[in-house]
């Protein structure tokens, strides 16, 4: 919740395959009312929601005014900020307007939005998505890994591309973080000088969401319900240094991905890679923990590193304006494939780009 992510990107295919490039990126910075408004929701009337998410879809589409080529665009994918996520209760809720953003914008470049609801509706987690972007642009990894507010991972077992949510990851970070007065733990560098504190790193460890099977996913309530009363109860008995509970919350993310990751090679991208010491963490020959190995955790450049997680739900909103099926059953546990999103505009299979028609 600090920047609002806009890359412009290009897509084609080249002899059967799908290639990609992101040609501009641009973090818009969210002034501090947003995240505010953002956490109220959750106790806030249906009025509340729709005043938040009409004056968000408004604020999303003047920064693409301000800041996108949209005469060279054919396609905007506008994927919300996840405010509710349930999926064994049946709901997902994405903060965005797709009607809004696509009227916003003079209602001539088609819209997708809103691309988890069908997947819930049709049996799966809504989450990941992206996955289905790693296989089909970036094929030459065994595995690629986001490190966001949430770790989450995909790789092909057995033929089929799997994926799920590790655990929590720069939320935990960067709230205890916070502590300190600090926004984030930059570099890792309070984490460096910590010592892991074993009673609680195991208490985490030992959550039941880490022994569930994917395809699984977490929102932010299981933060609240689950993880940090973790916390609250180790705290009861000892207090001890921001920089140990870093220390170790750093240990505890790193251990559950190298669990999952099996030694694969990793494209590692999100927020999280440009953290010295968990990367570190995750590289460590030795174990952090019985039962996990290092992986090869490849780091590309910073674009990417920024902006693959937009730079995927671009291509989702693509391959459904293609009407290409873009959610698998074998990442999220939907019962069918699908073409996941709401479409505001023409598809791309009825009509040419519109901006081709100019």
């Amino acid at each position: 919740m600090d920047a609002l992510d806009v890359v412009e990107a290009a897509f084609w295919v080249e002899h059967g395959h799908w290639h990609s490039e992101i040609l501009r990126l641009h973090e818009v910075e969210l002034c501090e009312d947003w995240p505010e408004r953002f956490r109220n929701l959750e106790k806030a009337s249906a009025r509340t929601w729709m005043e938040c998410e009409r004056d968000w879809s408004a604020w999303c589409a003047a920064q693409l005014l301000e800041h996108a080529s949209l005469a060279e665009t054919d396609l905007v994918v506008f994927s919300g900020q996840t405010i509710f996520h349930q999926p064994e209760a049946g709901y997902t809720a994405q903060l965005g307007s797709g009607a809004d953003l696509h009227g916003a914008l003079g209602a001539h470049i088609p819209v997708v939005s809103d691309l988890r609801s069908l997947d819930v509706a049709l049996g799966g987690q809504g989450a990941p998505l992206v996955p289905v972007a790693d296989a089909m642009l970036f094929p030459e990894y065994e595995a690629c890994l986001n490190l966001g507010g949430f770790s989450n991972i995909s790789s092909d077992r057995n033929g089929l591309r799997t994926a799920w949510d590790i655990g929590p990851c720069n939320l935990v970070l960067n709230a205890l973080a916070q502590r300190r007065g600090q926004a984030c733990d930059f570099g890792g560098d309070l984490a460096r000088k910590g010592k892991v504190k074993t009673a609680l790193l195991e208490a985490w460890l030992s959550l039941d969401y880490h022994a569930q099977p994917a395809p699984k996913s977490l929102g932010t309530e299981w933060l609240h319900t689950a993880f940090w009363p973790r916390l609250t109860d180790f705290e009861s008995h000892q207090k001890c240094a921001v920089e140990d509970l870093l220390a170790t919350a750093s240990t505890y993310i790193a251990a559950s991905i190298r669990k999952d990751a099996r030694g694969a090679r990793t494209l590692v991208t999100g927020g999280g890679a440009f953290n010295e010491e968990l990367l570190r963490l995750l590289r460590q020959e030795a174990p952090l923990v019985q039962g996990d190995r290092p992986i090869d955790a490849v780091v590309p450049a910073p674009e990417l590193i920024k902006g693959k997680e937009a730079l995927a739900f671009g291509f989702l909103g693509l391959l459904r304006w293609l009407e290409v099926p873009n959610s698998w059953p074998s990442v999220t546990g939907c019962h069918q494939a699908h073409l996941g999103g709401a479409l505001w505009g023409k598809n791309g299979v009825s009509s040419p780009p519109p901006n081709a028609m100019q």
